[in-house]
Parts: C-alpha cells; sequence; structure tokens
C-alpha cells in the first residue's frame, strides 16, 4: 500500500543476531514482503535511515551485540519513528517489567520465541495491514483539511474584496469620512487582538474571528447608503426627527446584509449584523437602535464603536477641527466619547502606543 508520497512500504526489517531466527522470518514473509535481515540495533539503524519510508515494520530483538533491541527501540522513540513504523520486539521470555519498558517506548506488539509460524506471520500481517490503513487515512483527512483551508482562503479573500466594494460605497457618498474606514479597521483589529490577549476566558476572539472582525467592521455604516443626501450632507444642524433617519442606519445596514447574507460564511455573516446593528450601543444602555447593555452587546461591535469613536475625535470635521492624540485618548478614557466597559477601556489603555503609531502611519502615506 502507497503513503501520501506514494513510497510504498513494503520491507519486513529483521533485526535479530541469530541467524536461524532471521532465516526462519524470511522464510515466513519472503512471498508477501521484501525481508531485510541484520545482525544487530546499530545496523537495523542505518537501514532505517536509509529506507525509513519504505521500511513497513520493524521485528526487534531484545537482545543483541553492540546495540540491543531496547536501546535502538528509545532511539526511535525519541525520534518520533515508531509512529510511521511499527516496533514488534523478540524475545524468549518477557518479563512485566521490560514489556511496560518496550510499551512505553512505543513498542506496538512481542513475539515470543520459539517462534510458531502461522501466529508470527498473522500478527505482523495485521499490524503492517493496521498501520498503513491509518497512514492512508490520514492522508485522506490530510488533503481534505488542506482543501477546506484553501476554500476558505477564498472565501475570505471574496468577502474582502466585497467589503471593499461596499464600503467605497459609503465613502463616496459621505463626504467626511475619507480613509474613515481603513482606520476603523486597523484600530478594530488592534483593539480586538489587546482584547482577546487580556481576557481569554470572558471572550471568543481567536485570530481567525480577530481576521473577520477587522474586515467586517468596513460594513458597520453601509446603512447610511440607505440615508437620503438631504439630511446624510446636511451642512447644519439635525432636527430630532432627521437624527432619527440618520439612528436608522443600523437597522437598514442589516436589511441589505440580510439581501447578501448567501454570498457569505455563516461567520462572517454574524459578525457583519452584530458590527451593523450594534456598534451604536453604549454599556450604560443609552445607546440605539435596542438600547442594549453590558455584554449584551456583541464584543465585536463594541470593539468597533470604539475604533469608530476614536477615529471621529482625531479626524477633522467640518463643525472642528481634529483632537490631537492626547485629548483623544482621554475623552475616551473618561467617557466623553461613549460609554465603554471597563475591560474595553482596559485594552485601549494598553494598545494606545498601537493605535496611535497606526494612525501616524496612515496619516503620512
Amino acid at each position: 500500500m502507497a503513503t501520501a508520497n506514494n513510497v510504498v512500504r513494503n520491507i519486513v526489517l529483521v533485526a535479530d543476531d541469530e541467524e536461524k531466527n532471521r532465516e526462519l522470518l524470511r522464510k515466513i514473509f519472503q512471498n508477501d514482503y521484501t525481508v531485510a535481515l541484520t545482525n544487530n540495533g546499530k545496523e537495523a539503524m542505518e537501514y532505517i535511515v536509509e529506507n525509513n519510508k519504505r521500511v513497513a515494520i520493524l521485528l526487534l530483538d531484545m537482545h543483541m551485540p553492540v546495540v540491543d533491541g531496547r536501546a535502538l527501540l528509545k532511539v526511535l522513540n525519541m525520534k518520533g519513528m515508531t509512529k510511521r513504523i511499527p516496533v514488534v520486539m523478540m524475545t524468549t521470555e518477557p518479563t512485566l517489567e521490560l514489556v511496560e519498558e518496550c510499551y512505553s517506548n512505543g513498542a506496538v506488539d512481542f513475539i515470543q520465541k520459539p517462534f510458531v509460524e502461522p501466529i508470527v506471520r498473522g500478527r505482523i500481517k495485521n499490524t503492517i495491514s493496521v498501520y498503513q490503513n491509518r497512514a492512508q487515512l490520514e492522508s485522506i483527512v490530510n488533503q481534505q483539511v488542506a482543501q477546506i483551508q484553501e476554500k476558505n482562503k477564498e472565501l475570505r479573500t471574496y468577502n474582502d474584496r466585497l467589503t471593499e466594494v461596499m464600503s467605497s460605497i459609503v465613502e463616496f457618498r459621505n463626504l467626511e469620512s475619507s480613509g474613515h474606514i481603513k482606520k476603523v479597521k486597523g484600530i478594530s483589529r488592534i483593539l480586538a487582538e489587546t482584547v482577546g490577549y487580556l481576557y481569554p476566558e470572558d471572550y471568543d476572539l481567536s485570530p481567525e474571528r480577530v481576521d473577520i472582525i477587522e474586515s467586517a467592521s468596513a460594513l458597520h455604516d453601509i446603512g447610511m447608503v440607505a440615508i437620503p443626501d438631504t439630511i446624510l450632507l446636511k451642512p447644519g444642524k439635525l432636527t430630532p426627527d432627521e437624527f432619527e433617519v440618520i439612528k436608522s442606519h443600523t437597522t437598514r445596514g442589516c436589511e441589505i446584509l440580510e439581501q447578501i447574507k448567501d454570498l457569505q460564511s455563516k461567520d462572517y455573516v454574524d459578525v457583519s449584523y452584530n458590527i451593523v446593528r450594534h456598534h451604536h450601543e453604549k454599556f450604560d444602555g443609552s445607546g440605539y437602535p435596542d438600547h442594549l447593555s453590558g455584554d449584551a452587546i456583541p464584543i465585536e461591535a463594541q470593539v468597533v464603536s470604539m475604533a469608530d469613536a476614536y477615529d471621529a475625535l482625531i479626524s477633522d470635521r467640518t463643525y472642528r477641527d481634529a483632537f490631537d492624540s492626547d485629548t483623544a485618548y482621554e475623552m475616551v478614557m473618561s467617557g466623553k466619547a461613549g460609554v465603554f466597559s471597563e475591560k474595553l477601556l482596559e485594552s485601549f489603555a494598553k494598545s494606545r502606543s498601537r493605535i496611535e503609531q497606526f494612525c501616524e502611519n496612515y496619516k503620512s502615506r
């Protein structure tokens, strides 16, 4: 049977210092396998080094000159070779102590001398079959995993491209948001990584989920495409009714996501929905649209909310100039830029230098 690299393991390697034992084992297996004979552990090790991808099994005598079977078994186990080459120990009267030692060092079976031909043939063939079937199964699984990983990579690329197109539409409509989306993405990644590092028991922020949060954060204001230009681009102060229309961009954004959910993975859809709908919720329940409070607000929405608020502070607006980084930092930490959890504030403080460096690098592009 072939392994993953199409090299057939068909060699029964015998290591025994007694010629009669070697010849008997040759006779038993020569019709079904290539049989290689060695006199001691040193010769067996040299043979395995040269032919390790072809050796199907090692029949190893317990007591031999130069290097005995127990010593060779330990070396093979330390090198991880017993995972691919099953080792069957051969001895006259194995003691319980020796049996335990050999099993702990990777041996799979024992054959007692003098050999009983049908028993030896059956046990060795079965062991070879088990190992080769396992190797073939592992090869199939590894191939399937590689295929899944490649498909996931293609899907992430597609998601990112779709997100870029949709977020670009928002930038074209909103004169104040040039570069805002890219900065929110970068800040969100830094914050999510820090939250995940500081509070691994509280939030599921694996590297894969952080990637999704970074990408999906670009959609946080996608609902703005449904807001009339007369309100979105109004130069003066909004009326209460007009502000209610602006606030509806959260729910309208979710309606847009609903139309494209079949084009994206479930994880991406779920994170995108949480960000779009809840990035204006406040930790004290004073936000919108659902007035969620505490950790009822998904962590991805909390992260993007802070990233959105911070970038708004350090960016020029039609009604004010940008705040410097020190002032913006104090406004976030003091609650003047919104109500955030203590955990998120701690994460913001810990990642302050990274965030400021990222924003400074973006500014210099």
